[in-house]
């Protein structure tokens, strides 16, 4: 009957020649006295970092809706300084809500197949 082990799940890696002479080197530097110990360590107590690629730029968006917002506030100026809009301003205006309402549902659709 065997012992029950203190760390029952095991995982097996598996690596080229050249991956593991920097691994070999990494543990002389590191002291380390196995493989199993400095892989432990090095997963455990080691800073991961996680980046998240999406083809989608929200930097993009961000400069359509500021180009869109701005178009908005102009025609705004005008109605609060004039007292009066036309109808081709107007019709702009819900053109430019429209273009806004786009270009999220765009945004929200690339995110989507990131996920």
């Amino acid at each position: 009957m065997t012992a029950k082990r203190e760390r029952p799940v095991r995982k097996m890696l598996s690596f080229s020649e050249q991956e593991w002479a920097s691994i070999e080197r990494r543990m002389q530097l590191a002291d380390a006295r196995s493989f199993e110990q400095f892989g432990r360590t090095a997963l455990l107590e080691n800073k991961i970092v996680v980046r998240r690629e999406s083809p989608f730029d929200h930097r993009e968006l961000g400069a359509e809706l500021n180009r869109i917002g701005s178009n908005i506030n102009q025609i705004a100026r005008n109605v609060n300084t004039e007292q009066t809009t036309t109808l081709e301003e107007m019709k702009a205006t819900r053109a430019m809500v429209r273009e806004i309402q786009s270009v999220i549902e765009k945004a929200k659709e690339e995110a989507g197949r990131d996920e």
